[in-house]
């Protein structure tokens, strides 16, 4: 295997300061878990290069690698007896991902693995980042007139115009991602006013994690690069211009956040005469 390539994070992509303390206790060599000194975000304060995350990282292995160190895991009873809430949570997955989507229009899925979540409808579009699963998915998304672009989710999304979404599904994704600002960024730009992005990230105020400790499930190194709070991720996506809703705030055992991000229908016009003007659609 060719030698990891890594860099390091120089600011927090919350609050965009820099200064960071490494969170010893979740730490794994030679990985450092960091909590930002202005706003607390926790994220890995040296990431993999996307070339790594492409192939040697790749979502597949690095999930089949977290599965068998699971089983080995002192608290795994524990954490079995709780899985109870997966199986719920497919199905509430399921009506989420249709109401976020509508039965109609174009909806990008960014992390599509090798398969896709879009229900049928909207043609879909995706992005992996995994040279594996991209090539499993193309065809499933070309059957529906979509297609499957293969290469980090900051410079796919660049392929489409402005407002040209009606969705985009982020589900298992974010955590992932480096630049979390930039790809929100970017998004934004090509959601159509009114349009949702439906996000799940595990969530660090999880119950599971204070439970759990350094064995949390949502620790995973070194794919795993941000741990977002319900405050982190409204705050970054608030910053942008999101609408901001939190959706299983009442799942006590839910390793995850499930949010909604709501690119308004309104804009305002800066200056000292701000007003609120109808955004236009492509």
């Amino acid at each position: 295997m060719s030698e990891s390539r890594s860099h390091e994070r120089p600011t927090c992509e919350v609050c965009q300061q820099t200064g960071a303390t490494v969170v010893h206790k979740y730490t794994r060599s030679p990985w450092p878990v960091v909590a930002c000194n202005s706003c607390g975000f926790v994220y890995l304060g040296l990431v993999p290069d996307y070339e790594d995350l492409s192939v040697t990282y790749a979502w597949e292995k690095q999930h089949a690698e977290e599965k068998e160190r699971r089983k080995k895991n002192k608290l795994a009873r524990f954490d079995a007896l709780t899985r109870f809430r997966l199986k719920l949570g497919k199905v509430i997955d399921r009506a989420r991902h249709e109401r976020a989507v509508g039965p109609e229009g174009r909806v990008l899925e960014i992390g599509c693995g090798g398969s896709t979540r879009i229900p049928d409808g909207p043609t879909p579009y995706g992005i992996e980042i995994s040279e594996g699963l991209s090539q499993k998915a193309r065809p499933i998304f070309e059957a529906r007139g979509g297609t499957v672009f293969h290469e980090p989710a900051t410079s796919g999304i660049e392929r489409f115009e402005e407002n040209f979404f009606d969705a985009i599904l982020m589900r298992s994704y974010l955590e992932h991602e480096a630049q979390p600002r930039l790809i929100l960024e970017r998004a934004f730009k090509r959601l159509k006013p009114g349009g949702t992005i439906l996000l799940r990230s595990p969530n660090y105020n999880s119950a599971n994690r204070f439970i759990m400790g350094s064995q949390w499930c949502g620790f995973r190194f070194p794919d795993h690069v941000n741990y977002f709070t319900p405050r982190s991720l409204k705050a970054l996506a608030a910053s942008i211009g999101y609408e901001f809703r939190w959706m299983n705030w009442m799942s006590l055992f839910d390793d995850n956040l499930i949010v909604e991000l709501k690119k308004p229908v309104t804009a305002f016009v800066p200056g000292p005469s701000a007003r609120p003007v109808e955004a236009q659609v492509a």
